[in-house]
């Protein structure tokens, strides 16, 4: 009798801790998600994770010699981008 009793005290327990708590996961799975959202929007919209780079790639393979060889000397009077430093020897 007792160990029935002490069965349904626990079971009502731990069902209505999770009905407490349940709002609060739900709503930090939310809130995680939506800053995933807004971290990840602009790489997903300008299609970073997609194929357009393997575009790019093709068009460099199928350059010429002379082509190749021009794309490189404007590769090391730009830079690409943040990293300046250390273009002049990097694709020799």
């Amino acid at each position: 009798m007792i160990t029935s009793v002490i069965k349904a005290i626990l079971v009502g327990a731990i069902i209505g801790a999770l009905a407490f708590f349940a709002p609060f996961v739900i709503l930090g799975f939310l809130v995680i998600s939506l800053i995933m959202k807004l971290a990840f929007r602009h790489r997903f919209r300008h299609g970073h994770f997609r194929m357009h780079h393997l575009a790019y790639a093709e068009r460099i393979r199928s350059m010429s010699e002379e082509e190749f060889s021009g794309y490189k000397k404007q590769f090391h009077t730009h830079g690409c981008g943040t990293c300046r430093s250390g273009n002049e020897t990097a694709a020799n």
